[in-house]
């Protein structure tokens, strides 16, 4: 665990429970006590105490940046098809690591600096190994439709480069969608946060700001009595809003809760599952920045 810590960890920032949980906000981050990873992109750390014990990995990403990208899970090569271990189910796509997806992007001559978990997925049921993804709400990777939308909150990007999050129905035209993936539920819409699942967990919250100028990205750990014990859904809308953003979605989150960045030629998870787990997960999100 310490050598896990040290090595993630560039920085701490501690900050007051009165600027973000449970009251309202005075203030936001301020991302000049960042670190620089790539061209606008930032990373900061939290390492809190109270009201629990949370380790916190954030990044605000310049959507301004005329160099960055973005990389989206793409279709299994047999899209389709009936899962073979689990024969109720379309394969959509192939579950893996956030640290297997930036690997291969960066062996394709990306420049992936960033990676993040995405969307929440089914079969969901005991052994947990099943080697596809269905139902993953809405997915699409440099114009491909991977997975069909559900209605649930998404994070969208347009074949114009325009950024936006939105619930999208069954029937929407998806003509104009580049890129997309869903998580569960917004927690944070026109600045308002909300949240009823009070239950602690690892957590991944995407965020937009007001003037889609930055997209912020956060993973904190859980379900670690002594190190990190995760947080509620309203806390990943009130976590968001802290850091700049207008509105907010709770994407997949418990084992599935995964950052990875690529720093120093070495792609590397910066947070930590128990057990020094790794899951394998139905959809990730990278940057790059050429």
């Amino acid at each position: 665990m310490k050598k896990f810590f040290a090595a993630s960890l560039f920085f701490t920032v501690i900050f007051s429970t009165l600027q973000v949980f449970g009251t309202p906000q005075i203030e936001t981050f301020d991302w000049k006590k960042s670190k620089k990873i790539a061209k606008g992109v930032k990373y900061a750390t939290w390492e809190k105490k109270s009201p629990r014990l949370m380790k916190i990995f954030a990044v605000r990403i310049d959507l301004s940046n005329p160099d960055l990208k973005f990389h989206i899970t793409g279709r299994a090569e047999n899209w389709g098809e009936k899962m073979p271990d689990f024969p109720k189910r379309l394969i959509r796509t192939k579950r893996e690591t956030t640290l297997d997806f930036l690997k291969k992007s960066r062996k394709k001559r990306t420049k992936m600096v960033a990676a993040f978990n995405a969307s929440p997925w089914t079969p969901w049921e005991k052994p947990f190994t099943h080697t596809y993804a269905d139902r993953l709400g809405l997915i699409i990777s440099n114009g491909e439709l991977v997975s069909y939308p559900n209605g649930r909150a998404s994070l969208i990007i347009d074949k114009k480069g325009k950024i936006y999050m939105d619930s999208v129905k069954k029937d929407a035209d998806l003509s104009n969608i580049a890129n997309a993936v869903t998580g569960f539920s917004f927690v944070l819409r026109n600045g308002v946060v909300s949240g009823a699942n009070k239950a602690l967990a690892p957590r991944t919250g995407y965020g937009l700001s007001k003037d889609k100028k930055y997209l912020y990205i956060f993973v904190v750990d859980g379900r670690q009595p002594q190190y990190s014990m995760g947080m509620t859904h309203k806390e990943v809308g009130d976590f968001l809003h802290y850091l700049g953003a207008f509105d907010g979605i709770n994407m997949d989150g418990g084992g599935s809760s995964s950052m990875v960045l690529f720093r120093k030629g070495k792609a590397k998870m910066v947070n930590h599952q128990p057990g020094n787990g790794m899951r394998k997960v139905g959809s990730s999100l990278g940057i790059s920045v050429d």
